[in-house]
Formats: C-alpha cells, sequence, structure tokens
C-alpha cells in the first residue's frame, strides 16, 4: 500500500463488497421509489430515532476525551476544530430529531406513548456508540466510528437518489405505492435532508478530521491502532447494512 495513503482512503477500499452491501441495500431502492410499506416504513423510521437519541450521547462521550485549548490561538488548533464539529454534530441531531418527530406525528399519526422497542440491530449499534465512546477507547477509533457511520448514510441516501433518478420515479406517486400511503415522504423530505450539500461538507470535514488526528497522533499504517481503525470500520459495515429492514 502507498504510505501516503490516507486511514479514510485505505478504508473506503478494504471491503468493497461489504461497503456495497450497506450502502445500495434493496430498502434504499424501495424508498427512492414509493413502495415501501407504511409499516415497514414506520418501524424504520423509529429505529433511526432510536440511534439519532444514541448518538447524542455518543457524541457528548467523545467531547468529554477532548482538552478545550484556551490559548489564543484556540480556533486554528485541531483540537478546537474537532470540538467545533461535534458541538455542530449535536445541533444537527437536535434538529433532525425534530424533523422525525414532526413527520411521525404529522404523517402517521403517531404518538409516543411509553417506550418504543428498540430492536437487536439498534441495540447493537447503540452498543458501539457505547463502547466507542468508553475510556478504554481512544479518540481515533472514535472518530472513526462517528465518520464512517456518517460516510455510510450519505453514501446509501446518494444511491437512493440516484435511483430515483434512473427509475423515472417523479415523487408525485406514481411509483408504486400512492393509493394513500406515506412512501413519498422519503423522496420528499428525507432523501434531500441527507444529500445535501450541507451534509456532504459535514462528512467530509469529519474524513479530514480523523486524518489530521492519525497524522496528530503518530499512527503508522499497520500499527495496532491502525488494525483497530480497520476493524471499527468493518463493524460500522455489519451494522450499517443490518440496519436496513428487509423487504
Amino acid at each position: 500500500m502507498d504510505p501516503s495513503t490516507s486511514l479514510t482512503t485505505h478504508l473506503l477500499t478494504l471491503t468493497p463488497t461489504a461497503y456495497k452491501s450497506a450502502t445500495e441495500h434493496p430498502f434504499l431502492t424501495a424508498a427512492a421509489t414509493n413502495t415501501l410499506p407504511d409499516a415497514l416504513l414506520l418501524q424504520w423510521l423509529l429505529q433511526d430515532r432510536h440511534y439519532a437519541l444514541s448518538y447524542i450521547s455518543f457524541i457528548g462521550a467523545l467531547l468529554s476525551k477532548l482538552t478545550i485549548p484556551t490559548s489564543s490561538n484556540r480556533l486554528s488548533t485541531l483540537s478546537w476544530e474537532v470540538t467545533d464539529t461535534l458541538i455542530f454534530s449535536l445541533n444537527n441531531i437536535k434538529t433532525e430529531l425534530a424533523l422525525f418527530d414532526k413527520i411521525l406525528i404529522e404523517e402517521f399519526g403517531w404518538k409516543e406513548e411509553g417506550e418504543v422497542e428498540v430492536l437487536p440491530i439498534t441495540r447493537a449499534y447503540q452498543d458501539m456508540f457505547a463502547g466507542a465512546g468508553s475510556g478504554k477507547v481512544g479518540f481515533l477509533e472514535g472518530m472513526v466510528v462517528l465518520w464512517a457511520t456518517e460516510r455510510c448514510y450519505f453514501d446509501a441516501w446518494g444511491f437512493a437518489r440516484k435511483s430515483s433518478s434512473t427509475s423515472g420515479y417523479n415523487g408525485n406517486g406514481a411509483g408504486g405505492h400512492g393509493q394513500g400511503g406515506k412512501g413519498d415522504v422519503m423522496t420528499r423530505v428525507f432523501i434531500p435532508n441527507w444529500t445535501s450539500e450541507e451534509f456532504k461538507g459535514f462528512v467530509g470535514k469529519l474524513e479530514e478530521l480523523v486524518n489530521r488526528i492519525v497524522e496528530d497522533e503518530g499512527v503508522q499504517i499497520g500499527s495496532e491502532v491502525w488494525r483497530r481503525c480497520e476493524a471499527t470500520w468493518r463493524q460500522v459495515l455489519w451494522l450499517e447494512k443490518g440496519f436496513w429492514p428487509d423487504l
């Protein structure tokens, strides 16, 4: 491998078959063509909402590992750039949770009465977040988890957006579901949200920060930390694939 290869570039090409399975799932094609059964769509939205709620604690755990710089050049330090990006992610997930609640209530008539069941795959994601945020795990590995989940999500919905375009689905219910179903909420609301330029920029910033942390910490290709990041990447891909419901 070329010594100049960044960690993120290496990971993106490490397991192409697993990456394809995680980001080109049939659920995404159905979401892009308005053919998801309402019950399955509701199930997925509720589980993704659970994911988003656990994301908050995960980001908080990452922030707790940082030393906030107090020097006069604080704004130009790597530590502050990471801090600023993590704070941005918290604000973003707050907005996203509000969107989830709005769609669930207004379009599905959902009312949260008690706890919604957390499916095993969602619990597994929560466990990974908890582990990556623990004091036993290095900060780089936690940042790899964050970048990997966001990169997979962005690419998955990019695949969905492309599927919507190539299928000829026009977003007005003509895709095969459109008899009072809610499937079009994906093409109407969520796919544009998760393929936006702002989200793309956020994912790109996380990638930049991960690679700068690698350089700052002097992580060598093939080192123990490098191999742990590879294992983390594989775990994220497994979880991403499993998180998409089977049709």
